[in-house]
């Protein structure tokens, strides 16, 4: 859709992560960092889990050149985007990359 992308981080093994993919029904893509190399490197590490140490919950929104355009940290209910959020995300980047879209006025 509108030439864009998600994608999942897991820290399960790949085989685990690609059934949990399967159950879904998810037709995006999945990386696994098993040993946590990326949480450690970006900073996204579970703070008040230390027995599981699992991802912060994050979602981000980038640029074509990988640059952050907006990012959302947090849990259910109070951190995470919502549906609306993100469709503004992608309508706000869409309007500073290509002059020629015009989305309908906010």
């Amino acid at each position: 859709m509108a030439y864009t992308r998600f994608v999942s981080i897991s820290v399960d093994l790949p085989e685990v992560a690609a059934a949990f993919r399967a159950g879904l029904g998810a037709r995006w893509t999945f990386l696994c960092d098993p040993g946590r190399v990326e949480q450690r490197r970006l900073g996204l590490r579970e703070a008040t889990d230390t027995v599981n140490d699992p991802y912060l919950p994050a979602a981000v929104l980038l640029k074509p050149s990988l640059e952050i355009q907006a990012e959302w940290g947090g849990y259910w209910y109070w951190g995470r985007p919502t549906l609306e959020e993100l469709r503004q995300g992608f309508r706000d980047l869409s309007r500073e990359l290509r002059s020629d879209w015009k989305g309908p006025a906010a």
